[in-house]
């Protein structure tokens, strides 16, 4: 049986990927008399422009310990600059300048409670945000038994800065294909493994898709490829004593445990969605395995009437 995977965060860094204000810009606002600008700030914004950053973190730094730490927008110049730096470095997922420029940036939007900067810190929370969920694709891939989930912390990052922009946010649907994401990772590599050693990561991949499955989202699809996965489990475990006539009826035992939890799974997933054939043509393959001829026999009549027979 085969499952169905659905890509995860489609259009992640889209054309905030390539956010860059320009401080000259900042520059000729605050020319304007908007704000009562310091001049510690106004001399970072002139290093920023001409590309010293490091010359500019090392200013802001001095004017946040003085009175232009009341300003709002020197908080969001701070937050910028070290935005600057870390995409300077790379982007690296640990680098502190992202960490310290978020805080910079949701202390500015805190000292601007009119929102009169909104057109400055809302596109670099964006880009930051979007980072996170970066971070949290490659993280999925480097999913290991044993190990911290990474994704889930950076996820975490993700959704904060979501309510940052509106307090309102629900993640709840891409934290569950995240999970699912993660549970199919582990799976795939169990099913690499084969026969030798496919257990640690076939138990990840289960506490993955039943933490999606538990959310009132996709659940059919979170159970259906639980299913699919425990049933293929069986099958390697069967296998692995198919040569060893004094292991068989214990792996074989072993193994119908697993097909009857996948039917336990399916007949959930069923009724969540019982318009889809593949339930009941993934339902009748574990029947079989499990010699339940009444349950093949429903599937059958249940196949029939979806495909208009």
């Amino acid at each position: 049986m085969k499952v169905v995977a659905h890509s995860l965060f489609v259009g992640a860094m889209t054309a905030w990927r390539a956010v860059a204000f320009a401080t000259v810009a900042i520059a000729l606002s605050l020319g304007q008399g908007l704000w009562a600008q310091g001049p510690l700030t106004l001399e970072a914004i002139a290093l920023a422009d001409s590309g010293n950053l490091s010359e500019a973190e090392n200013v802001l730094n001095g004017a946040l310990s003085g009175p232009e730490s009341g300003d709002a927008m020197t908080w969001y110049v701070h937050a910028f600059v070290l935005k600057e730096r870390y995409v300077e470095g790379g982007s690296q997922p640990a680098s502190l300048q992202r960490t310290k420029a978020l805080e910079s940036l949701r202390e500015c939007i805190r000292r601007d409670p009119q929102n009169r900067l909104e057109d400055w810190w809302r596109p670099l929370l964006l880009f930051l945000g979007e980072g996170y969920l970066l971070d949290v694709q490659v993280e999925i891939r480097n999913i290991a038994p044993g190990q911290p989930v990474v994704a889930e912390e950076y996820f975490s990052q993700y959704a904060a800065i979501q309510k940052d922009l509106n307090p309102r946010a629900d993640t709840a649907t891409e934290w569950v294909l995240m999970q699912q994401q993660l549970g199919e990772t582990a799976m795939t590599e169990a099913k690499a493994l084969e026969k030798a050693g496919a257990g640690p990561w076939f138990e990840l991949g289960t506490h993955h898709y039943t933490l999606a499955a538990e959310q009132n989202h996709d659940q059919y699809r979170s159970l259906f490829n639980l299913a699919v996965h425990t049933y293929n489990q069986g099958v390697r475990e069967f296998k692995t004593a198919e040569d060893d006539l004094d292991a068989i009826d214990t792996a074989l035992e072993n193994a119908s445990r697993h097909w009857l939890r996948a039917s336990e799974f399916l007949e959930a997933a069923i009724a969540k969605d019982d318009t889809q054939t593949e339930g009941f043509e993934a339902l009748a393959i574990v029947s079989t395995a499990l010699l339940n001829q009444d349950r093949i026999e429903w599937c059958k009549a249940h196949i029939q009437e979806l495909e208009g027979h």
